[in-house]
């Protein structure tokens, strides 16, 4: 695929899956205000999509979208979840142990959480012991007004579609300079951002300007993270403040470990051991056979491939 398609490809599934995010943000608004969980209406948009990449991944659909638009696909939370899940799948379809399979995905939401979260705060304490100060600003929220629903939405989709398709043409680069490139480094790369863009006030700019379109992709755990860090140096209320919201960061990470769990749990429901390769290659079959086609015989080498598997 030329890059330039993926590029695009980024820009249009990050921005659908932000436009998504933005509508469960005022379904999750509605439902959550004035309830003891209504700290955690941010960590719910983000587990709800963890939800949809499990479903979808564990389907062997959301690789699909991976393999379109890479970070398109990987830079919203339904992307990480999938991701998680799919560490687990490959060592099962490898003929690990359960034990062996289950253990990749949870180190990696363990490390990839961890070191974020304590490089951020211990950033936001620092700069607010320089004297840094958030600037004020007012983040879109639903509204029962349809146009104004119609106009954030819009605002989420444009705005989100950018960022990830940023993000793509960063990953092309890199991959250029350095083929040993893995996708986590960009992972890695977008959440620091997501804390150092708080030092000019960018961050808090695009959660003004685009709500999910934003705040549902990996550079939210940055910024959430530095804003814990800031609360934590101001002691008080602020203090209290910034535990509530480290709180529903550690939900919203135990969320990614099970919707990645999930996506263990549909995949092995659906295709047992069978690697994304060989169901991908059954589902090509398949719907050239449902065309009414005939199948191509087995090249010598995937002749040698299935009888190593």
């Amino acid at each position: 695929m030329k890059p330039y398609k993926t590029v695009i490809y980024s820009f249009l599934l990050g921005g659908l899956f932000c436009l998504i995010a933005q509508a469960l943000a005022g379904f999750w608004g509605f439902a959550l205000t004035g309830t003891p969980m209504e700290f955690f209406k941010g960590g719910a948009v983000l587990v709800s999509l963890g939800v949809i990449g499990f479903i979808l991944g564990g389907l062997a659909i959301y690789q699909y979208f991976e393999e379109w638009a890479t970070f398109g696909a990987l830079f919203p939370f339904a992307g990480f979840a999938m991701a998680v899940g799919m560490k687990m799948v490959v060592p099962w379809t490898k003929g690990e142990s359960l034990g062996k399979s289950i253990w990749p995905g949870a180190w990696l939401v363990i490390w990839f959480n961890a070191v974020g979260a304590v490089v951020c705060i211990a950033g936001g304490y620092l700069a607010a012991m320089l004297g840094f100060q958030p600037p004020a600003t007012s983040p879109i929220v639903s509204s029962p007004d349809t146009m104004v629903a119609l106009t954030i939405g819009a605002r989420a989709f444009v705005g989100g579609g950018i960022i990830c398709a940023v993000f793509q043409i960063v990953w092309l680069l890199v991959k250029k300079a350095i083929p040993s490139a893995k996708h986590v480094w960009i992972l890695m790369g977008g959440w620091m951002c997501g804390a150092i863009f708080c030092l000019p006030g960018l961050s808090y700019w695009l959660v003004e300007q685009f709500g999910q379109g934003f705040q549902c992709l990996i550079p939210v755990g940055g910024y959430n993270m530095f804003a814990v860090g800031i609360d934590l140096f101001h002691g008080g209320e602020h203090a209290a403040a910034g535990l509530v919201h480290l709180g529903s960061f550690l939900l919203a990470v135990f969320g990614l470990f099970f919707t990645g769990l999930g996506t263990f749990i549909v995949w092995n429901a659906k295709f047992g051991r069978k690697n994304l390769h060989q169901v991908h290659l059954e589902k090509a079959q398949h719907a050239l056979v449902e065309a009414g086609g005939e199948l191509a015989p087995a090249t010598p080498v995937e002749e040698a491939v299935e009888k190593t598997e």
